[in-house]
């Protein structure tokens, strides 16, 4: 009953998007048996700015990992079907920008440089496949964006409150919305029918429990991408200022804090180096 009361006040409150109309038809040809390879490029290479998209996404830091990925077929070929899912609707989520400001910018950056972190915590770790935790990291604030398109003169003030009090996200959210961006971001990926996986790890991000989740792999996924966003807010990725955090949790994934601060010092370097590729 609570949750259909807060999916109510949700709807009420935010315009829920339809998923973009090229990811849209892509998703439909890949859960087509007998849709083929040609078939698929020919529909992405339509969109000049999602196909490249897509292609950077694929050629991005522990994704690619050396290999040159410069065709949509190549890329369909090497990455297979499956993650292609969770490729498109990476590459879809810059077209739900209606703005682009400082803050945009800033969760833009925040996202990219999560999807390397989770993915080299998924590397060492082994406990997920990197490129499951570099998509996973990419979209997880799908809920952000779709609040601070829905309703931007709101949103601003949760944001300045944020950065006045220390508040996070979540707190600042509940209060001044009544939800939060992990509750829309659920119900976006629902209604998008996108991989449990994901709609996963965008709902249940910032959780400290689990309830009803069906596949353990589900929950490990979301303590990666906790802990790589841990390691963007010491970094200051996507932030006005670097926030320290006192719990970071580390500890849940088998690594030690010495090998933590280690692939802090790692994710540093790699987005220094990668950022001004992947933001262009």
């Amino acid at each position: 009953m609570k949750d259909d009361l807060l999916e109510k006040i949700i709807l009420d409150t935010v315009d829920v998007p339809s998923l973009p109309p090229i990811a849209s038809k892509v998703l439909q040809l890949i859960n087509d048996d007998f849709a083929s390879i040609t078939e698929l490029e020919r529909i992405i290479s339509r969109d000049q700015a999602f196909s490249s998209r897509l292609l950077r996404i694929a050629n991005s830091p522990y994704y690619g990992r050396g290999r040159s990925i410069d065709t949509i077929s190549t890329a369909i070929i090497l990455i297979g079907f499956n993650t292609m899912k969770s490729l498109v609707t990476a590459a879809s989520m810059k077209d739900l920008h209606r703005q682009f400001g400082l803050f945009e910018q800033k969760l833009w950056e925040h996202s990219l440089g999560l999807s390397v972190a989770a993915s080299l915590l998924a590397a060492e770790t082994q406990m997920i496949q990197p490129e499951e935790a570099l998509i996973a990291g990419l979209i997880h604030d799908m809920g952000k964006i779709i609040i601070n398109n829905s309703i931007p003169e709101s949103y601003c003030m949760v944001i300045e409150r944020v950065y006045e009090t220390g508040l996070t996200f979540i707190e600042v959210e509940d209060d001044m919305l009544g939800f939060n961006h992990c509750s829309v971001g659920g119900l976006i990926a629902r209604k998008w029918k996108l991989p449990r996986n994901l709609e996963v790890v965008i709902e249940y991000h910032h959780s400290e429990s689990f309830p009803g989740i069906e596949d353990n792999n589900y929950e490990t996924l979301c303590q990666i991408v906790k802990i790589a966003d841990a390691m963007c807010l010491n970094l200051g990725i996507g932030l006005r200022i670097p926030v320290n955090l006192s719990k970071i949790g580390f500890d849940q994934i088998g690594l030690t804090e010495e090998r933590f601060y280690e692939l802090q010092e790692r994710l540093k370097r790699i987005y220094i180096e990668q950022k001004a590729q992947l933001l262009e």
